[in-house]
């Protein structure tokens, strides 16, 4: 067949399968790319646009990062509670310990001061960070924090908030049933002055350390007698803890494991 085929045939054929080879490469090729636009679900829930500047990623993990290492040290917290008040003081600024650490000032086991300056530290040592991550981060805080619509127009409606008002939740956002981690970043959103934010902040942890250090410090003996008892069974509360986390932790993942069956 070959042999009989007009020159103008042959012409016409070498056309064809060259431009037939020619439309093919570009049509494979979209095929072979990635799309660069596609986002990872981290993308959706990511506080700050674009790359992640080393700020960023160090805020990120102060908001994040050390609350799972108070939620990690939690199986300690009785042992420490009754034998190193001042450490768990200067870790998380716990009121318990606070209380467990003016009892035994009174009995003359602590210096007063120490527990005052242990407290103080510890309560307000990080809260500058959240107020810089509100700042920095504006609405994409929107993202870590808030789970469903509801929620962000509850955060949303924060951001009315006058500025007198917020510098009193400020103060008094180490007190039991208000949220101030929200407090902190609200306020950093709402672009509050640094130097307001902290003398708020400063002084309400200044208050709450010492309303805490005096009740422990009236306590006395009593409450040391309290943390003795806790002391005798603080091994078995530690394990306690431990078995309570697993068992909870096991109980989630059969439910999550049943729901998706």
């Amino acid at each position: 067949m070959s042999e009989n085929r007009l020159p103008d045939d042959e012409a016409r054929f070498e056309e064809s399968e060259s431009s037939d080879s020619h439309h093919e490469g570009p049509t494979e090729a979209p095929k072979e790319s990635t799309d660069s636009s596609d986002e990872s679900p981290w993308a959706a829930i990511k506080p700050w646009k674009g790359k992640a500047a080393r700020l960023d990623k160090v805020l990120l993990f102060l908001i994040i990062g050390v609350p799972l290492v108070y939620l990690g040290l939690m199986p300690l917290r009785p042992w420490m509670l009754v034998n190193a008040p001042i450490l768990q003081e200067f870790i998380n600024g716990a009121k318990t310990a606070v209380v467990a650490a003016g009892a035994y000032a009174r009995v003359g086991e602590i210096p007063l001061w120490l527990v005052i300056v242990a407290g103080f530290i510890g309560m307000a040592k990080l809260d500058w960070a959240f107020w810089l991550a509100g700042r920095r981060w504006g609405d994409g805080i929107l993202r870590l924090f808030a789970q469903n619509e509801r929620q962000i127009k509850r955060i949303e409606s924060l951001k009315r908030i006058p500025n007198w008002a917020l510098f009193l939740m400020t103060i008094v956002s180490r007190c039991p049933g208000v949220p101030g981690t929200l407090v902190y970043l609200v306020a950093g959103w709402t672009r509050m002055r640094l130097s307001l934010f902290l003398i708020a902040d400063l002084l309400g942890c200044l208050i709450f350390t010492l309303i805490w250090t005096t009740l422990g410090y009236q306590l006395g003996e009593a409450a040391v007698d309290i943390l003795k008892v806790v002391d005798k069974y603080a091994l078995w509360l530690t394990l306690a803890i431990i078995v309570g986390i697993f068992v909870i932790t096991y109980i989630r993942e059969y439910r999550k494991q049943k729901n998706a069956q």
